[in-house]
């Protein structure tokens, strides 16, 4: 059982209020209602983010607003937005779709300059880096790629240049710290799609098992929406 260090704070976005708690002296935001106020389901998308080994989640003992002291299940604002970008946006419902990518790219912005001080600005988005991005692939369709064979497979289909950096028509896919080009989570589905099928055109064995996996994620989510 995390500790807590002061009661919920609530912070406001895109017209939904957010229950976010200082744990441990990390920001960690309370999940249910989170995940209510995007639209999507809070129980399967609570169990898919504890069954990570790459998420922080605990049950934390936090003052509500009433005063009471109550058991809420957390996670920390990193693991939050590698939950999201898991959660492909084409298979949402269409009044849900916009919300999701709001969320994708700025909520933990919102959520850190309220903490910190410092004033959101929306031109500096949400990224992954290529480690979480292999660790989410991994984590959404079984597909089991490191960083070399991630960026290899760009290169080859043209996504990339040699350098790694993105080119022009893919650009809109990344955004550049000012030290490396990091990839936005929403694209998640997009990406993987490429690098599977660049795997395959260049004969890659591997890459039809690949294929299937991820068509058979999408067809469960399309049975379950």
């Amino acid at each position: 059982m995390a500790n807590y260090s002061s009661g919920l704070v609530s912070i406001e976005f895109h017209g939904d209020t957010l229950y976010v708690a200082e744990i441990d002296d990390k920001v960690h935001v309370i999940l249910r209602p989170a995940y209510e106020a995007i639209g999507v389901g809070a129980d399967q998308q609570i169990a898919n983010l504890q069954r990570q080994p790459w998420a922080t989640t605990s049950v934390t003992r936090v003052v509500a607003g009433d005063g009471k002291v109550r058991n809420m299940i957390t996670a920390d604002l990193r693991s939050f937005l590698m939950s999201l970008a898991t959660i492909p946006a084409s298979r949402v419902a269409e009044h849900v779709r916009p919300k999701l990518i709001d969320y994708q790219r700025e909520v933990a912005d919102v959520i850190e300059a309220h903490f910190t001080g410092v004033r959101h600005h929306q031109t500096i988005p949400n990224t992954v880096t290529w480690d979480e991005l292999s660790a989410l692939m991994r984590q959404r369709y079984g597909i089991d790629l490191d960083v070399c064979d991630i960026t290899r497979a760009l290169r080859d289909g043209g996504v990339l240049k040699q350098t790694n950096a993105p080119r022009k028509a893919y650009r809109n896919w990344f955004w550049f710290t000012g030290s490396a080009w990091n990839v936005h989570p929403h694209v998640l589905a997009e990406i993987t799609r490429k690098v599977v099928e660049t795997r395959k055109v260049l004969g890659d064995a591997a890459a039809v098992q690949m294929e299937i996996a991820m068509d058979a994620e999408i067809y469960r989510e399309v049975e379950s929406s």
